[in-house]
This record gives structure tokens, C-alpha cells and sequence, in this order.
């Protein structure tokens, strides 16, 4: 799911991570760590990284990329080039998002293994390959509209949203992920640590003993990670989750760690990354307000323009919307505005000043 652009400054990755991987290709970039750069369908994010560690007379893989021929023919190929003839032994989904969880099945199948999960993003992965969750379309459309999307956005939103049950694949069953455990990969404990806000119960690790983070979607660098609120959860709070994760993350997490993120290049210094993150919505949130005073009451639809620069395609409409209500359900929180919601459905917000 498509992050927006960070406000934040460059965070600046040590030398040896410094020449770009190009999409397609794949790297060893830390002694048995090779970092995957896989291409997705998604205008703007580009690109997802899937990881292999080597795991004793196997391979753990961490995530399985957007379910479509030309991902399993890249993925072929790196195992080829990559595993020498020892198998994948464990396959472990940071979230369910569709570039992380499309070839679950392919993947569990040839290896004949279980994927490793977190339950609650084992359960949204079940309801939105059942057409449910992202892909009940017709329900957020009307949540769109009861939030003042145009009729335009609208009809952009319903030709060019890409429906996620398109590209993956779950089989039947998946061994739990849990927050605290440690998972034994090549004789070294990496620490399982949960975040929210950008997916339900995301799940990253910590390799304590080479100091070496992967993030998943939570902490990314140069971009930040969408944050949505969804039609079932209308006042939901997404974006405090989120902010939560990452103040917890780096209490954890020390500024040494060199960061494999999921998108983009590993970097160094996750708690910075996280202050820089918190400057980002912060500012956001400031840029929102200025909006909505010039407004007085404003609906989500109405906000966009002020919260999102250039033209959406029908996925990024989406996650503007939800992005722009997670930023305002978090003003509503903090006591600085007020949600309205009129006779006939619609919902506008309204800020609370002395």
C-alpha cells in the first residue's frame, strides 16, 4: 500500500549500502543476508524488499512479494542463484498487505512449510482475499463519499483501485507469530517485535547480537508508511497506533542498528528515523489545521488537496482519504477538533480553538 512522501530529512546509510540495488536484482548485504528488490504494481512505491538469511542447512525467507508470474520467475531465480541447494526452511510474513503476503501459497507449497504470521494479519489476509476488507469496494465507496470525496475522485477511485484477492494467494493454515518471542534463525535469537498503525499487528525483528533491524513497513526510510482508517472502524485512530509503535520500537531498537526496511535501502539510525517521522506528522497535522480553519467545517474529501500534492491514481484516492481521516480522528483524540456528523450521513470536522 502506497506510502506517501516523508517531510523528514535523508536519513544517511553507511557506505557499504549506498549504491542503489536495481528492481529486479538481489544482494548479499550482510554475511548471509540477501536483500531481494522486487518490483510491484503500485505507481510510486516502485519496489518491496524480500529478504533471505541463511538458517543452518536451510533458509529463512522473509516475505513474499506481489502474487503474479514475473515476482515467482524473479523468485525462482534468486533461489537458483542464492540458496545452493538448501532448501527454504521457514517462511515468515512481516504483514498482509499485498506485496508482502501475494505468493504465500506458491511459496509455502514448493517448500512445504507453514508461513510465520502474526494472528491478526493472518485473519485481514483471510477476509481480503474473500473480497472482504480492502477489497469490499462498494462499502468504502460509500464511506468515501460520506467523507466528501468528489464524485470525480470517486469514479477515479472505482476504475483504477487494485484489488488485492488479483495477487494473493493464502493456503490453509500458518504457525503464529507472537510479540516478544524470539525466533532462532542461523544460532542467533531475533526478537519478534509487533507494531500497528500502518497494518494491524505487524510483525519486525531485532537480531540483538549483529544489531541488525528488520523493519518491515514500520520504519521506512525517505517515505513514511500509510496510515488508514477504514469504514468498519470509523473513529479509529490509526495514526496514534502508529506513532505509539515507533516511540516502543525505539526504546528497543538502538541507534547502531543498521535497518532493512521493506521498501527502499537499509540505513543506520532507526531512532532518529523515528524522530524524524514524528516531525513529518507533526507538521502534517499543522498543515491540516491551517486547511481546516480556512475552511471552518471540512469534510476528509475536502482536505486532500491541501494534504496531497499532483494527481492520484484510483489506489492512491484511496489511501489519501484514509490517511487524511487517521490525521484527523487523531486531532479529534488530542481534544483539537470535533467530529459532526449531519442528518443525512455525511461527516465533517471541526476544530476546538480558545
Amino acid at each position: 500500500m502506497p506510502p506517501e512522501d516523508s517531510m523528514g530529512v535523508d536519513s544517511q546509510p553507511p557506505a557499504t549500502f549506498q549504491e542503489p540495488l536495481p528492481i529486479g536484482s538481489w544482494r548479499e548485504i550482510a554475511d548471509g543476508i540477501f536483500r531481494l528488490s522486487i518490483p510491484v504494481p503500485f505507481r510510486g512505491l516502485r519496489q518491496v524488499n524480500l529478504w533471505l538469511i541463511r538458517d543452518g542447512s536451510g533458509w529463512t525467507m522473509v516475505d513474499c512479494g506481489w502474487g503474479d508470474q514475473e515476482t515467482r520467475d524473479l523468485i525462482t531465480a534468486a533461489w537458483d542463484d542464492i540458496l545452493g541447494g538448501r532448501p527454504v526452511t521457514r517462511l515468515v510474513v512481516t504483514h498482509f498487505h499485498p506485496d508482502h503476503m501475494g505468493n504465500c501459497a506458491w511459496i509455502a507449497s514448493h517448500w512445504n512449510l507453514l508461513p510465520h504470521v502474526t494472528q491478526t494479519e493472518w485473519m485481514a489476509a483471510n477476509l481480503a482475499v474473500r473480497n472482504l476488507y480492502s477489497d469490499d469496494v462498494e462499502t468504502r465507496a460509500r464511506f468515501f463519499v460520506q467523507n466528501g470525496l468528489s464524485e470525480e475522485l470517486l469514479q477515479v477511485f472505482h476504475d483504477g483501485v487494485i484489488l488485492y484477492h488479483r495477487g494473493v494467494d493464502l493456503p490453509e493454515q500458518f504457525c503464529r507469530l507472537r510479540d516478544g518471542e524470539d525466533l532462532r534463525i542461523d544460532g542467533r535469537d531475533w526478537r519478534i517485535i509487533t507494531g500497528a498503525g500502518h497494518s494491524p499487528e505487524m510483525a519486525t525483528l531485532y537480531d540483538r547480537a549483529r544489531d541488525i533491524y528488520l523493519a518491515g513497513d514500520q520504519i521506512l526510510p525517505k517515505i513514511t508508511s500509510n496510515v488508514s482508517v477504514w469504514p468498519w472502524e470509523p473513529l479509529a485512530d490509526p495514526l496514534y497506533d502508529f506513532l505509539t509503535s515507533l516511540e516502543r520500537i525505539a526504546t528497543i531498537v538502538p541507534d547502531s542498528a543498521i535497518v532493512l526496511p521493506s521498501h527502499r535501502d537499509p540505513f543506520r539510525g532507526p531512532r532518529r528515523r523515528v524522530a524524524e517521522l514524528k516531525a513529518h506528522h507533526a507538521h502534517r497535522l499543522e498543515v491540516l489545521k491551517a486547511d481546516m480553519r480556512r475552511q471552518g467545517e471540512a469534510s476528509a474529501g475536502a482536505c486532500l488537496a491541501a494534504l496531497f500534492q499532483g494527481t492520484l491514481d484510483g489506489h492512491q484516492v484511496a489511501f489519501a482519504m484514509a490517511e487524511a481521516l487517521a490525521h484527523l480522528n487523531y486531532l479529534v483524540r488530542r481534544g483539537e477538533a470535533e467530529r459532526i456528523e449531519r442528518s443525512d450521513g455525511s461527516v465533517r470536522f471541526k476544530l476546538i480553538e480558545d
